[in-house]
């Protein structure tokens, strides 16, 4: 059966129901390094410092209010919403990073951040890699964006090891922003 899920084609293989919705990486993508699942109770603090870390959020708008992140990271873990994701690790089982699939600015993108004492490991590419090669797999979707200001070498150059085409820039917040393309292979 083929149909739709929040405007998401998916393969006439899936069928998809509400149960589903809500538990949209059951089973988790497993990598090597890395799990991505669902953001479930216990994952509260690790998003908690992401969002109140100025390193992980120098290029995504700014370390957050403790209170608010708290707040927020609450409601993503009760949420169950359809293409937020955590990024686990394999070896110690700690969070380590978080993100999103979704419809920001008229394609499917993927967003992503990584806890600041896990960078330079490889993963977050671990993790982007796997959320693309489920993209592609469920959907009939030939495009993936992802957007990065052009400031963040480190993303854009993950990005592109990703094989993620640079396509041009854009402004938005008053920054310059590169956004980038995956196609179906």
């Amino acid at each position: 059966m083929s149909g739709a899920l929040n405007g998401l084609p998916l393969k006439p293989c899936l069928v998809w129901d509400a149960r589903q919705v809500t538990v949209w990486l059951d089973p988790p993508l497993v990598g090597e390094r890395v799990v991505v699942r669902q953001p479930a109770v216990g994952d509260e603090a690790g998003l908690v410092e992401m969002a109140t870390d100025e390193r992980v959020r120098r290029f995504l708008g700014g370390a957050a209010d403790p209170v608010a992140a708290a707040a927020k990271a609450s409601a993503r873990v009760a949420g169950g919403v359809w293409g937020q994701f955590v990024v686990v690790h394999r070896g110690s089982g700690d969070l380590i990073g978080s993100g999103d699939l979704a419809r920001k600015r008229g394609p499917w993108e993927v967003s992503y951040q990584l806890r600041h004492r896990y960078w330079g490991r490889g993963l977050a590419a671990e993790a982007v890699a796997l959320v693309r090669g489920w993209f592609f797999a469920h959907t009939e979707h030939d495009l993936l964006i992802a957007t990065t200001q052009q400031a963040n070498d480190r993303s854009r150059r993950l990005l592109e090891r990703l094989g993620a085409v640079n396509v041009g820039a854009f402004e938005q917040y008053g920054l310059v922003q590169q956004r980038y393309e995956f196609y179906r292979s």
